[in-house]
Order: C-alpha cells, then sequence, then structure tokens
C-alpha cells in the first residue's frame, strides 16, 4: 500500500531522505564527471572570493526571516506540508540535523546549479528544483518561495563562479530553518503542559 507523507512515520520519512539524498549525490558526482570532466568540476569547488560568502550569508538572512515571517503572519493552511518536516527534523538531534542539512546542501545545490544550471540556465534549473519539491505543489505561496529560493542559490553560483556559495546559503537556510522549527515544537510542548 502506498503511503503519503502524511502516514508515514518519523523512521520512513528519514529512511526516504537518506535514500534520496544520497541518491542525488551520486547522480551529481557522476553527471558531474561526465558533463564537465575532473578539472572543471574540481574548479567548481573552488573557495569562492569572500564577497560569494558574504552573499552567501545575505540571502540566508533574507529567506530565514522571510520564511519565518510567513509562518507568523500568513494562514498555515498555504504553507502545510503534511507536517513532513515537523516529522522529519522534530525530535532529530543536533549532530543529525546538521549533517542531513549538510547532505542535502551539498547533493542538491552540485546536481542542480552544479550540472543542470550549466545546460538549462537558472530559470529552467529553478523550476525543475521547485517541481522536484513535489510536497510544495499544491500551495502557490511554498511554490514561489521554492522557486525564489532555487533562483537566489543560481544567482550565487553565477555570481561568484563557486558551488560553495550555494552549497553555504543552502545549509544555511535548512539548518537555521531545522532549529526555528525544533524550538517552535519544544515550545508549543511547552505549553501544552
Amino acid at each position: 500500500m502506498k503511503q503519503s507523507g502524511q502516514e508515514m512515520d518519523e523512521a520512513t520519512l528519514r529512511l526516504n531522505l537518506w535514500l534520496t539524498q544520497g541518491l542525488v549525490l551520486i547522480v551529481a558526482a557522476i553527471s558531474s564527471l561526465w558533463a564537465h570532466g575532473i578539472q572543471a568540476t574540481m574548479e567548481m569547488f573552488r573557495f569562492p572570493e569572500w564577497s560569494g560568502l558574504t552573499w552567501a550569508g545575505c540571502v540566508i538572512a533574507a529567506i530565514v526571516i522571510l520564511s519565518i515571517g510567513m509562518e507568523k503572519y500568513l494562514p498555515e493552511r498555504w504553507q502545510d506540508d503534511g507536517s513532513v518536516n515537523k516529522k522529519i527534523f522534530g525530535s532529530m538531534s543536533f549532530a543529525t540535523t546538521l549533517f542531513v542539512c549538510m547532505a542535502v546542501g551539498l547533493g542538491e545545490e552540485w546536481l542542480f546549479r552544479g550540472v543542470i544550471q550549466s545546460f538549462a540556465g537558472n530559470f529552467w534549473t529553478s523550476l525543475l528544483f521547485t517541481l522536484v519539491h513535489v510536497r510544495y505543489l499544491t500551495k502557490p505561496l511554498m511554490v514561489l518561495s521554492v522557486f525564489g529560493t532555487s533562483w537566489l542559490l543560481g544567482m550565487l553560483f553565477i555570481y561568484s563562479g563557486s558551488l560553495w556559495s550555494s552549497i553555504v546559503a543552502h545549509i544555511g537556510i535548512d539548518l537555521l530553518l531545522a532549529f526555528y522549527l525544533q524550538a517552535t515544537m519544544k515550545k508549543e510542548k511547552g505549553e501544552k503542559k
């Protein structure tokens, strides 16, 4: 029987997360080496100038502030993902949360920015990135949010010429929002007692 995100338990969701991110990382590595060769792939991973990391910090701050603002001031039904993020990150330890966010940021940015964007451009890559995040497709606000975030990550890669700018931003966004979600859930549990 097929399970939806609302029916899956935490363990199943986390297993699916690890499997998909492992697959994304493998596909990213193979396709990057095939499409660009080892030299160009290594060049994408060169350390960016500090301005690239500064812009990454600005993108992190803007997206996190905007996301928290949307969560606080807009109706929950516009953003509800079936509690998937709560099930995945809710009871996760600090170290596991950090590792998950690092794996997601590295794999997705390498595949989408490092491979796909070099052939399809930022717009089409951001559209594909949005479509891959299928659980948000019925929520117009979330579609815009994911597309906008992806587009900004793509602009970071274009500006810096290094995957590290977009990887750092992706990790920072996911990590801060995961920690915010965990803190919010702990606060809600404390208020219910």
